[in-house]
């Protein structure tokens, strides 16, 4: 087939581009594992706890999801920042919370692939039960984010082998209040 001169050339550098996008990809995924796998095992788990909640999370959400002390979470987290993996937000979006942020979303993806399915299952369980605790009433107001960690709960149950009613039915409850509030919004 002839292709304009353009085209060739493009098809010529794009598609090694690409190869080497991906090369590089995976050794970056590599890299930042084999830096993970440094860490002290509270402190690679402390990571994980927050990786499951998501970019951004919280120091009392840690706490709660594995029943730590306060200030095993704090210095853990302060550890984690000095090593530049988590970076302190300046002004927390929860009241009386301290909120942390990664410092590159591919941590925190490298970190929550790290987890074993079954156990990736029970932190995100955990990540919503905390979540509804502090939403107290205002529980609608965080359907979406309680949608998204149960369904991901009931998902990764479902893959282990557990069928897990009864997050079933909190995964439910949460996505059809989301659906609501967003019928709402028109």
């Amino acid at each position: 087939m002839n292709l304009p001169i353009g085209l060739t050339i493009t098809r010529i550098v794009a598609v090694p581009l690409l190869i080497l996008f991906l090369i590089s990809s995976s050794r970056v995924h590599a890299l930042i594992a084999a830096r993970l796998d440094t860490l002290p095992l509270e402190r690679k788990a402390l990571l994980q706890d927050a990786a499951v909640i998501g970019k951004v999370f919280w120091a009392g959400a840690l706490v709660d999801m594995a029943n730590r002390d306060v200030r095993e979470v704090r210095d853990g987290l302060h550890e984690l920042a000095r090593k530049e993996l988590v970076r302190p937000a300046r002004r927390p979006s929860i009241e009386g919370e301290t909120e942390f942020a990664f410092w590159h979303l591919l941590i925190r993806d490298v970190a929550y692939g790290q987890i074993p399915r079954g156990v990736r299952a029970q932190k995100h369980r955990a990540a919503g039960a905390w979540i509804e605790k502090i939403a107290g009433e205002r529980v609608a107001d965080s359907a979406e984010l309680l949608a998204h960690h149960y369904e991901q709960a009931l998902d990764l149950a479902r893959a282990s082998g557990d069928a897990a009613p009864e997050i079933d039915v909190k995964a439910r409850r949460f996505l059809m209040l989301a659906a609501e509030r967003t019928l709402r919004l028109d």
